[in-house]
């Protein structure tokens, strides 16, 4: 090898291992969220989920107790009537240990409005369990 496939080499290998280190670091820059922004966010898609009757989805947020117990079709029967939701906004949460109070402020269609898009606003709290690290919206079996 002549001197100067060696230095070319060497150039390389040295760029992809700095290339390999930089994003290795970048790993440890950052930090977990916090079990208040993981249910916040979970709640928040939850909602999501319900207000666009993705009900499989919601569903599978369900604790594994829950769902045990009860089917899909069971679970999405319960919103049968239901008003109509237009949004679902978190408010506030907080947690302790292995449970997070979620805080939610929910808008639905007014069934007292006299014109198109009145809505009323309501808050109420959900809350979420770690079960094995994983996160899951409890509701009464």
């Amino acid at each position: 090898m002549t001197t100067t496939s060696a230095l070319s080499l060497a150039r390389h290998t040295g760029a992809a291992v700095l290339v390999v280190a930089m994003v290795a670091l970048s790993g440890c820059a950052t930090t977990a969220m916090t079990p208040e922004q993981q249910t916040s966010q979970l709640a928040s898609q939850r909602w999501g989920y319900l207000i666009d009757g993705q009900w499989q989805k919601a569903y599978d947020m369900l604790t594994p107790a829950y769902r045990s117990l009860h089917d899909l079709r069971e679970y999405q029967s319960q919103f049968k009537g239901a008003v109509q939701w237009k949004r679902a906004e978190v408010a506030s949460t907080t947690c302790e240990a292995e449970k997070c109070e979620v805080r939610i402020e929910l808008t639905v269609a007014s069934p007292f409005g006299r014109g198109k898009g009145d809505t009323i606003s309501t808050f109420f709290t959900e809350t979420w369990l770690n079960e094995g690290g994983r996160w899951y919206y409890y509701e009464k079996p």
